[in-house]
């Protein structure tokens, strides 16, 4: 991931799956589908480390498809 460029993930392992995280940078922030609102959260943390079962349990997806995603959520 690049800094200072906002991109979005989904995650898609069996626990967190469909979670939406935005990132800017160091900067993360997963979409809270009850409060309908971003929360700061360090998630990622577990998916960029190789020695973690999450690890790469992710998927790059635009801007355009997270907010399709959570307009129906």
């Amino acid at each position: 991931m690049a800094d200072n460029k906002t991109e979005y993930v989904v995650l898609t392992d069996n626990k967190n799956r469909g979670i939406i995280v935005r990132c800017n940078g160091r900067i993360q922030h997963e979409y809270d589908r009850e409060k309908k609102e971003w929360i700061r959260s360090g998630i990622l943390l577990e998916y960029f480390c190789d020695e973690s079962p999450l690890y790469d349990c992710y998927e790059e997806i635009s801007e355009e498809e997270a907010l399709k995603r959570i307009k129906a959520s």
